[in-house]
C-alpha cells in the first residue's frame, strides 16, 4: 500500500482535538482554466508551439470531442485526506467543480474504459485506478465529491462532506497547494504512529528480491530511519502547520516545488527551526562566470541519525570491496574509506564538479574538488600503489610534485591522444594534463591544457553560503563545447537556446528562521526541454497509421 507522504507526514504527537468536517490533509488548485493557461505554458517553456500542440491532442485524446464538458473552468478543484488508525480506513477526496451532474457523469464515461453504475441514496461506483480500492461519487454544492481507498462510502455520507467553502483560500497563488494541520489529528491516529511508521518504512524498504547486497545498503538506511522517525516524532509535537506549494514563474521559466514547516511559538520544533543554519560548500567557488555547465551539492548529513547510517554504510562497503581487491590495492582502498568516514562524520562531504571555457585558443578546462578528512595516507598509499603496478608507459606520464600551493603538492598525468574516451579532443589537444591534489580538507582535479595555475586558484577559493544542491549550465558556452567535441551546436541551440548567461537548471534548497523552507525549482527551458525536442521531432516525423481494409 502506497501511502508513504500522506503517513510521514502523519507522524506526530501533537495534542488536539479533531472534527469530522475539519480533516487533517487539505488541497486545492488554482480555477481549472488558469491551471490549463499555466500547463499549456509550461508546456510552451519547453516544446514552443510543439508543446502546446502536443498537449492540446493529448487533451482532446482524453477527452474526446467533447473535451471537458461537464467541468466549471472558472472555479477551484479542491480536496481532503481524512486519516485513520489503521492504513486501510485512509481516504482521500477530491472535489471536483461541475456544470451539471448529467454532464459531468458523460465526462466519467468517456475518460474512463468502464461506465459509471448508480447506487442506493444518491452514490454511484466509478471505476477505481488500482483495483485494490474502490471510488465512489456523491454530488454537493455543484462539486463531483470523489471518495477513494478501501472503504470510501463513509466519507461521502451527507453529514460527513466538507464543504467547498472550507476548503478554499481566496487569497492562494499556488497551481496546487496542500496543507496539513498538525492540530486536527485525532488521538487515536496519533496513538497508532508506530504502526504507521512500519507501513512507511516497508513500504519505502520492502520490496520483495532483496538479497544480501541490497540488505548491506539498505540495513544502515533503515536503521537511521528508524531513529530519525522516533526524534522527529517528538519534535513534530510542536508543528503548527505544513504547506506545500507548486508555482510556475514563467518569466524565469522555473517549476517551483515548496515546502514550509511551521511550529509552534516556543516550541523545540520552531527553536531547531530559528537554529537552522544556512548550507555551505566549501568550493562552491569552484562555479565561476565562464562555466559551460556544473553542479555543486553537500551531501544530507545534517544530524547524527544520517552520519551514523552513512559510516554503517561506508563500511560495510570497504568490506565487501576489500575481499576482492587486489593485495596491492588494499591498502589505497581502506585509506579512501577510512577518509570518506572521517568526513560523513564532519557532515560537510561537499562535492563540485565545473567544466569551464573556452579559453583564448579554444581550449576547456574541467575542475572537481571533493571533500575528504585528511587525505594524506591516502596520497602517499596511492603513489605507492601507482610506482609499483603501473605500465613503465603510463608510469612515465605521472610527475610527482610537479608544483607547490603552499604545503599542498601537485601531482600531474600527462594523457596521451586516441582511445574511445579521448579528452585531448576538448581539454588541450597535445597538452591535455590531468592535475590532481590532496589538501588537509578535499581531494582536488582539474583537466586541461595548462592546469596547474587553475589547480592553484582552485586551492585557494574560499568557502561561501550555497543551495543544497544546484545544476549549472551556460547554453551558449555549451555550444562551443559540444562543437569542440565534434557535435552540431544547433542541436545545442535547439535543446537550450542560445543565451550566454550562466543558469540554474535544477537546484533544492533549505533555509530556516520563522518556518522551514525546501525549495525545489527547475528550469523548464533547460533539462525538460533537452529531453522533450527528439520526441517531438519523432511525433511529427510519425506517418498516420495505415488504413483499415475492408474484409
Amino acid at each position: 500500500m502506497r501511502y508513504a507522504l500522506v503517513l510521514t507526514a502523519a507522524a506526530l504527537f501533537a495534542p488536539a482535538s479533531a472534527y469530522a468536517a475539519d480533516p487533517p490533509i487539505t488541497f486545492q488548485t488554482q480555477p481549472l482554466d488558469s491551471v490549463l493557461n499555466d500547463l499549456r505554458a509550461a508546456a510552451d517553456l519547453i516544446g514552443g508551439e510543439k508543446g502546446v500542440k502536443a498537449v492540446n491532442e493529448e487533451i482532446k485524446r482524453t477527452f474526446g470531442a467533447k473535451g471537458f464538458e461537464g467541468l466549471d473552468l472558472s472555479r477551484p478543484v479542491v480536496g481532503y485526506i481524512i486519516l485513520a488508525p489503521k492504513p486501510q480506513d485512509i481516504t482521500a477526496v477530491i472535489a471536483l467543480p461541475i456544470t451539471g451532474e448529467k454532464e459531468f457523469l458523460a465526462l466519467c464515461d468517456r475518460t474512463n474504459p468502464q461506465k459509471h453504475k448508480p447506487l442506493k441514496n444518491g452514490l454511484y461506483e466509478l471505476p477505481p485506478l488500482d483495483t485494490r480500492y474502490k471510488a465512489r461519487l456523491r454530488f454537493s454544492e455543484q462539486y463531483a465529491y470523489i471518495a477513494y481507498g478501501f472503504n470510501p462510502e463513509p466519507a461521502l455520507d451527507p453529514k460527513a462532506i466538507v464543504s467547498p467553502s472550507k476548503l478554499t483560500d481566496p487569497a492562494e497563488r499556488a497551481i496546487f497547494a496542500a496543507k496539513f494541520h498538525f492540530d486536527r489529528l485525532t488521538p487515536e491516529v496519533k496513538k497508532a504512529m508506530p504502526v504507521l511508521l512500519k507501513e512507511v518504512k516497508q513500504t519505502i524498504f520492502g520490496w520483495p528480491g532483496i538479497g544480501l547486497q541490497e540488505k548491506l545498503i539498505l540495513d544502515p538506511i533503515m536503521e537511521a530511519f528508524d531513529k530519525m522517525a522516533a526524534r522527529y516524532m517528538l519534535l513534530l509535537g510542536g508543528a503548527d502547520t505544513a504547506t506545500v506549494r507548486v508555482t510556475l514563474d514563467v518569466p524565469k521559466g522555473d517549476l517551483i516545488v515548496e515546502g514550509k514547516l511551521t511550529g509552534k511559538p516556543g516550541s523545540d520544533l520552531a527553536k531547531a527551526i530559528a537554529a537552522w543554519k544556512p548550507t555551505g560548500n566549501k568550493f562552491g567557488a569552484l562555479i565561476t562566470p565562464d562555466t559551460v555547465a556544473g553542479f555543486k551539492t553537500r551531501l544530507p548529513f545534517f544530524n547524527d541519525e544520517l552520519k551514523a547510517g552513512g559510516v554503517k554504510l561506508l563500511e560495510s562497503g570497504q568490506k565487501e570491496l576489500l575481499r576482492g581487491a587486489p593485495d596491492a590495492a588494499k591498502a589505497t582502498v581502506e585509506e579512501a574509506f577510512k577518509g570518506l568516514i572521517r568526513t560523513v562524520k564532519t557532515g560537510e562531504f561537499d562535492i563540485v564538479v565545473a567544466v569551464r571555457g573556452p579559453d583564448k585558443d579554444g581550449w576547456f578546462n574541467a575542475v572537481g574538488a571533493i571533500a575528504f578528512e585528511d587525505p594524506a595516507a591516502l596520497e602517499k598509499e596511492l603513489k605507492k600503489f601507482i610506482e609499483k603496478d603501473a605500465p613503465p608507459d603510463e608510469l612515465g606520464r605521472f610527475k610527482w610534485d610537479a608544483a607547490k600551493a603552499g604545503n599542498v603538492s601537485i601531482h600531474t598525468y600527462k594523457f596521451s591522444e586516441g582511445g574511445l574516451l579521448d579528452p585531448t579532443k576538448i581539454f588541450g589537444g597535445d597538452k591535455c594534463t590531468l592535475a590532481f591534489a590532496f589538501a588537509p580538507k578535499g581531494i582536488f582535479i582539474v583537466i586541461g591544457p595548462d592546469p596547474i595555475p587553475v589547480m592553484k586558484d582552485a586551492l585557494a577559493a574560499k568557502p561561501s553560503d550555497s543551495t543544497g544542491f544546484d545544476l549549472v549550465i551556460n547554453p551558449a558556452r555549451m555550444g562551443k563545447f559540444v562543437e569542440k567535441a565534434g557535435g552540431n551546436p544547433l542541436e545545442v541551440e535547439r535543446a537550450l537556446g542560445k543565451e550566454d548567461k550562466l543558469l540554474s537548471a535544477m537546484s533544492l534548497k533549505v533555509t530556516g528562521g520563522k518556518e522551514l523552507t525546501v525549495r525545489y525549482a527547475i528550469n523548464l527551458r533547460l533539462i525538460p526541454r533537452a529531453a522533450a525536442v527528439d520526441s517531438l521531432d519523432r511525433t511529427d516525423k510519425e506517418p498516420p497509421p495505415p488504413p483499415v481494409g475492408k474484409r
